[in-house]
């Protein structure tokens, strides 16, 4: 029994210690925390993107959209709190390399952000991705903790 216990008991401490080493966030010197980064397909698509509450205790009050490469037109946005409130954020448009919306102001900086669920459609199609004219987006979603809550 021990045979098998050991190797079982340190297979997870090492899968949970890698884990989360992985999934916490890692803030800026401005105060920015990149909570994910999503590639965008050549459609309109809907991604959810959930916050990983077990390593994430952190409560946010901002939240803007970054893109890394490629164009991308934002549809919406609606952020989801472990609370059940539902917050729609206004659309904001093209999105092009190298830039990012406007700080949007969360409120329920209070609460946890349980998921975020983006609209988008990537601009595009695979047939200039494969000649390298351009490129699949790639979004990153930071938000920014909430001076209240997070003392």
């Amino acid at each position: 029994m021990r045979k098998f216990l050991y190797p079982l008991l340190t297979g997870l401490m090492l899968l949970i210690t890698l884990s989360g080493c992985n999934s916490t966030p890692k803030e800026t010197d401005n105060g920015w925390v990149k909570l994910a980064t999503k590639t965008a397909n050549f459609q309109t698509d809907t991604d959810t993107v959930t916050i990983n509450s077990l390593f994430n205790s952190n409560h946010y009050g901002s939240l803007k959209l970054t893109c890394t490469q490629g164009s991308v037109q934002i549809d919406a946005i609606q952020v989801n709190y472990a609370d059940g409130h539902v917050q729609k954020l206004s659309t904001l448009g093209l999105l092009t390399k190298n830039s990012s919306t406007r700080a949007m102001t969360l409120d329920r900086a209070q609460n946890k952000i349980k998921s975020i669920q983006l609209t988008y459609n990537s601009l595009g199609n695979a047939t200039l991705n494969l000649a390298g004219i351009t490129k699949k987006a790639k979004l990153e979603i930071w938000a920014k903790k909430s001076a209240d809550t997070n003392k």
